[in-house]
């Protein structure tokens, strides 16, 4: 069978055309870096199951490495390269690593052969030492690697990097836009305190004045749910989403993102009618019942990881909406194209929040 790519030309493909046309009016700053976070987010759920720190530091050299500076398709056997020199093939299960790259390579691995190569990239020097802005200046200037560069890697081996960068050459749109997006995301990381703060000073008392109706209204802020109440009225709609993982995993990420729970239900409902376990592709569906990028049959995901997308998203759009406008109205423009999504979305939002108690 061909190497099953971690991503490949066409999942990039699918990234950039979603998030251009969904947030057309974004700056092409914010696009790059939606679609960073995109490719990070596949990335990450096609690696082994290792620990979220390691699958982390392998991510990062994997995007700089092989989409920015080489920009080519990322491979099993680049894991295995990322996994050894950022120190973590000691802490990593050889069985399910190795379970897990004869799933994806045509040529079948040895326990032996594995524990050799993470062993070699463990002590050689880094690929790539001077960096991806060493890369892609390489790139731009169109020098092509040495015919000796991989003298101590096997045919295979050799091989592969040598058709990858040929195939480099569809992939500098991405790079670029990837690069932007990696710098986007850094630079908006809040930066520290580094003044001590002032002392306040007695003040006489005021009139209190009204908060600003701008930001995310605290209505639609994370709250505790009647979770009781909430999954009973799933089940008279047939919802495959009052059962595990798919309640769990949204509440989970209206926590986190500070989002109320009954938004994102709310959001399911006027998507996809609650996930009535009746469709035929109910189980398909409740992966991304929120349709993030395009649709559920485009991204094909899991639970957590679409509910997690989507609150991501109405958090930073509830943040940046402007003093006295809808809220819904506001989500609407990015989220949905039919203008009446809002209103769909407030009623069974409305609806969710009046259930009787439990």
């Amino acid at each position: 069978m061909e190497r099953i790519a971690l991503l490949s030309p066409q999942d990039v493909s699918v990234i950039r055309r979603y998030v251009q046309t969904k947030y057309a009016p974004l700056a092409d700053g914010r696009q790059a870096e939606i679609v960073a976070d995109a490719i990070r987010r596949t990335i990450e759920r096609r690696l082994p199951d290792w620990p979220d720190a390691l699958r982390r530091a392998v991510t990062d050299k994997l995007i700089h490495r092989c989409v920015v500076a080489e920009q080519r398709e990322v491979l099993p056997e680049d894991v295995l390269d990322a996994c050894g020199e950022t120190g973590g093939a000691d802490s990593v299960d050889a069985g399910t690593l190795l379970r897990w790259l004869n799933e994806r390579t045509s040529n079948p691995w040895s326990a032996e052969r594995l524990s050799a190569h993470l062993r070699s990239r463990a002590t050689e020097p880094a690929m790539g030492a001077n960096g991806p802005e060493g890369a892609a200046t390489a790139v731009a200037a169109g020098s092509v690697p040495a015919a000796d560069s991989g003298a101590g890697e096997s045919g295979e081996w050799r091989s592969r990097r040598l058709i990858a960068w040929g195939r480099r050459l569809a992939w500098p749109l991405l790079a670029v836009s990837l690069a932007v997006g990696l710098t986007v995301a850094v630079s908006r990381q809040p930066a520290r305190e580094t003044e001590p703060r002032a002392v306040p000073q007695p003040t006489a008392v005021a009139t209190p004045v009204p908060k600003p109706d701008a930001g995310m209204p605290e209505a639609l802020r994370y709250a505790d749910i009647d979770a009781t109440a909430v999954k009973r009225y799933l089940r008279t709609r047939d919802s495959m989403l009052a059962d595990e993982p798919y309640f769990g995993a949204i509440v989970k990420s209206a926590r986190k993102h500070d989002v109320n729970p009954l938004l994102l239900f709310a959001i399911v409902g006027q998507e996809q009618g609650f996930v009535p376990k009746s469709n035929k592709q109910a189980k398909q569906i409740a992966n991304n019942p929120f349709n993030v990028f395009h649709s559920w049959e485009t991204y094909n995901t899991d639970i957590l990881d679409a509910s997690d997308i989507a609150a991501k998203l109405l958090a930073k759009l509830g943040r940046s909406r402007p003093e006295g406008r809808d809220p819904f109205a506001w989500f609407n423009r990015t989220y949905a194209e039919d203008p009446a999504w809002a209103v769909g979305v407030r009623k069974l939002f409305d609806k969710l929040s009046s259930l009787p108690a439990s």
